[in-house]
């Protein structure tokens, strides 16, 4: 028995100026559209609980569109499109993946997909493509890939399918275009059997995925305005678990131990959210030391210092949590290291401050609390609010 196994596809188009050769007629650019068209049209005939995301590529990336099955809304984006610049194949993997990342820490989330459509070359190397090969790799996300125009003896797009194990199609005319299109729309055709895999959710896999919860200094003015404007002009720093403004364990201000949901922006006592999170019956999550968002069901990391905290609560026997966050007098020395020297994993972690990932051989700052070890870049180190790692709490210092 077959049926469709629902995917959240990111479509990942070359917009650089090669573009304009007209190998495929009109042009490149324009049989491309039209294919994307007929193949989201053929998809969304067969299941329409897939979704399609938007991003283009020249000589930087852009999101043009998240997660929507709304044709019109696809089409109108890709009728939008202009083409400028040469290649950065790196940097639209690179935001192509931070997508599908945002998504999977949604519930009930979709088997991710990345198409790239593109000639191959790269001729912006700001990000290695391969390095995002191998990170989509890590994170079970498939590459595949319409090859357009001539081979060369370098070929990435095939090298980035055959690591994540993506289909590649080689293009060389318009017949051969839509012939893929075609055969992807139908790629989602499963057996019973095969229609069950989903994404790992592992608790390594859980833990790498998971978003930060934002401190009352990370909100924006725009998020403070509208959460004064929900909550009205006290209650955006009451906690929603236990309704109370200073943390019923620490007796601390919201300020010290709130914490916002980056997602839906509903604040929480990193206590009480943990607390809730013990409470679930979720295995995978708690040893992930993740916890899904009560209200929007967001995947969130629990922040180290309140399992830490909990460690030395149940090794002292005692039945209060004191104290959770860092003190001021203890200063943690924080490392300046090359990335390279800490192997292949730690450049496929990314920076708690922008999300992004690291590049091969560049200096970055390194927690100096083992427990924690967070990697920082080194102009976002400067902007921790008093010098607390975003991950565990304490407080460094780059000597």
């Amino acid at each position: 028995m077959a049926i469709r196994a629902s995917e959240n596809v990111v479509i990942c188009l070359d917009t650089s100026r090669s573009m304009y050769r007209t190998d495929l007629k009109p042009n490149r650019i324009y049989s491309c559209i039209n294919a994307i068209k007929k193949l989201i049209h053929e998809r969304f005939n067969g299941d329409s609980a897939s979704a399609f995301a938007l991003v283009n590529f020249g000589s930087n990336s852009e999101k043009v569109t998240g997660f929507t099955n709304f044709t019109d809304e696809i089409s109108t984006a890709l009728d939008t499109l202009q083409i400028k610049g040469r290649s950065s194949l790196g940097e639209g993997l690179a935001t192509s993946i931070k997508i599908v990342i945002e998504e999977l820490r949604k519930i009930m989330a979709n088997i991710p997909r990345i198409l790239v459509i593109s000639d191959g070359l790269n001729t912006e190397c700001a990000v290695d493509p391969l390095k995002m090969g191998r990170l989509a790799q890590g994170l079970n996300i498939k590459i595949d890939a319409f090859r357009l125009g001539a081979t060369y003896k370098l070929n990435i797009l095939k090298q980035l399918c055959d690591l994540t194990g993506g289909k590649y199609y080689y293009i060389n005319d318009e017949h051969s275009l839509l012939k893929s299109a075609q055969d992807f729309a139908d790629g989602n055709i499963k057996s019973a059997m095969a229609s069950k895999e989903l994404p790992i959710e592992n608790p390594q896999f859980l833990k790498k995925i998971a978003a930060n919860l934002l401190s009352v200094q990370d909100l924006s003015e725009n998020q403070e305005l509208k959460l004064k404007q929900l909550r009205g002009e006290a209650d955006y720093k009451k906690c929603t678990i236990c309704f109370q403004e200073n943390d019923p364990s620490t007796k601390g201000s919201f300020y010290l131990t709130g914490r916002y949901c980056p997602n839906c922006n509903s604040p929480y006592h990193i206590s009480c959210l943990a607390d809730w999170a013990s409470s679930q019956k979720e295995d995978k999550l708690r040893d992930s030391g993740t916890v899904r968002c009560p209200h929007c069901f967001y995947l969130l990391k629990i922040p180290f210092e309140v399992s830490q905290a909990r460690m030395l609560r149940s090794l002292s026997g005692t039945s209060s949590l004191k104290q959770i966050t860092p003190q001021e007098t203890e200063i943690v020395p924080a490392k300046l290291i090359n990335i390279s020297e800490l192997g292949e994993e730690a450049l496929y972690t990314s920076c708690p401050v922008c999300h992004y990932i690291f590049e091969e051989n560049q200096q970055i700052v390194q927690c100096g609390n083992s427990e924690c070890e967070a990697l920082y870049h080194i102009d976002c180190f400067k902007k921790l609010e008093n010098g607390h790692c975003k991950s565990c709490a304490v407080k460094l210092h780059l000597y």
